[in-house]
């Protein structure tokens, strides 16, 4: 599991008026994280400068900033630190500046450069990433009602529903929680369930509740409580 953030962030000041737009978004690779900052670019052709920083893989194993002709280590490194201090990895930032007119001074450029990441990854939301698996199961009509109501209580999202001649479901749960929940389905079904796919995947944790479609589920834990 790792630390990164929800969704796209931004942030927008004027400082002695220079005006700072920065967004930071969720990336899995370098590749990717390079894109976001081109498209930066793309969206704001006249700007003065493009400063940015990412983090990728969960090992945090690839780091780079890019003080884009800002003084040296005034803007990309104050960038990084942010996403360092924040504990985050596979996120990637970009702080556009408007030059105003008026030199902010080293000093100066630290702290704005620092307050725009901040504030971005403040409104992107920090989650924990967690190891998770999607699976879809197949069961007859007469225990719908029972299974649904477990999922509901028990905080398993429905991803997708699917009605033939039975009901078909995909829902994700921890990985750690995998057999358990297939134990469940066995239990609920007398052995008739039947598990069409599972897929791999990670599901983003915020204060004890994994978040899918912009709502929480309070899902339990195998291996301790969530924070």
């Amino acid at each position: 599991m790792y630390k990164t953030v929800y969704r796209r962030g931004e942030s927008r000041f004027v400082e002695k008026k220079s005006e700072f737009i920065t967004y930071v978004d969720f990336v899995r690779t370098k590749a990717a994280a390079e894109a976001f900052i081109a498209d930066v670019k793309e969206r704001y052709p006249d700007a003065t400068h493009h400063c940015s920083a990412y983090i990728v893989h969960k090992d945090r194993s690839v780091q780079k900033y890019d003080d884009d002709g800002e003084p040296q280590k005034t803007a990309g490194p104050p960038i990084l630190e942010v996403l360092k201090r924040n504990d985050l990895t596979n996120v990637v930032c970009v702080v556009t500046r408007y030059f105003g007119g008026t030199l902010l001074g080293a000093g100066g450029l630290i702290r704005a450069y620092s307050t725009g990441a901040a504030e971005a990854v403040n409104d992107a939301v920090v989650v924990t990433m967690y190891p998770a698996v999607d699976i879809t199961f197949r069961y007859d009509y007469t225990d719908h009602g029972s299974i649904e109501n477990y999922m509901m209580q028990n905080g398993f999202p429905i991803l997708d529903t699917v009605y033939t001649d039975r009901v078909e479901v995909t829902t994700t749960v921890y990985q750690n929680g995998r057999d358990a929940w297939i134990h469940y389905l066995n239990d609920a079904t007398s052995g008739e369930v039947v598990i069409v796919e599972e897929n791999e995947t990670e599901r983003a944790v915020y204060r004890g509740e994994l978040l899918y479609n912009g709502k929480g589920y309070r899902q339990k834990n195998y291996e301790g409580e969530i924070e």
